[in-house]
């Protein structure tokens, strides 16, 4: 998950919730009064506060004063976006799981428009669909790019349950 923070004015701020240190997530559970796990889950709920927390304590690597009540952004300033890792997730899981096709072709809207790096997810998607297109004409599928292997993460579970959601539940960005 990436939160990125854009002060009024100023240029956005990407933080890596996977770079958190285990020093700054305690520090962020004991703001919001939440164990890591929770904290995870209310990123993946898109909760402005678990954002505002993981945005203070990466922000508080380049000013270290900085306390979690002096630091308020709005909601406008802040989002959630989905990392390479998760793309490469739902992109895979998508094109596995049986699914109306309108219905898989609006999830891969929303994952592009809600990905970090929203080229790389549509490059994740095009190739994707060619291979599922090779699949389906009988021919060989090509072997994926060295770039576009990444390991499962022991969250691809979210990945499962998006994409077995009705349409009215897919997930959507707060950008």
């Amino acid at each position: 998950m990436i939160i990125e923070y854009t002060p009024a004015g100023g240029n956005v701020e990407r933080y890596d919730a996977r770079k958190i240190l285990s020093s700054e997530a305690a520090a962020v559970g004991r703001a919001l009064g939440m164990k890591w796990p929770e904290v995870k889950e209310a990123l993946r709920e898109d909760d402005p506060e678990a954002m505002r927390a993981i945005a203070w304590v990466m922000h508080k690597r380049q000013d270290p004063q900085l306390r979690f009540p002096d630091f308020d952004p709005s909601v406008d300033e802040i989002a959630s976006k989905w990392d390479d890792r998760e793309i490469t997730d739902f992109v895979t899981e998508a094109f596995k799981v049986e699914a109306p096709d309108e219905e898989r072709q609006l999830f891969l809207r929303i994952l592009v428009r809600n990905a970090a790096d929203p080229a790389r997810a549509e490059a994740l998607v095009k190739e994707h669909a060619a291979e599922a297109a090779a699949l389906a004409s009988g021919a060989a599928p090509k072997e994926p790019a060295p770039e576009s292997l990444t390991s499962q993460s022991s969250e691809s579970s979210t990945s499962d349950s998006l994409l077995t959601s009705s349409t009215s539940d897919l997930p959507t960005s707060t950008s």
